[in-house]
């Protein structure tokens, strides 16, 4: 697994999660993660969205973890 994540390996990463998506989820990109994807940063350790509507949080959370997220 890579330490860190750049611009194009979050954007494959959202790609993927949108594939399995049945319905829209609004992500928050926050911190560094936000940095990267504005090309502020060259890349990132770890990944942070917020998701302001709880049933989309729960939603995003159970799919992402029947995929093997932990």
């Amino acid at each position: 697994m890579k330490y860190r994540l750049n611009k194009k390996d979050l954007i494959e990463t959202l790609r993927q999660w949108n594939h399995f998506l049945r319905r829209k989820v609004r992500l928050v990109a926050c911190g560094g993660t936000a940095l990267t994807l504005l090309d502020i940063k060259e890349s990132t350790k770890d990944v942070d969205f917020m998701v302001p509507d709880k049933g989309e949080f729960e939603y995003l959370v159970s799919l992402i973890k029947d995929l093997g997220y932990e």
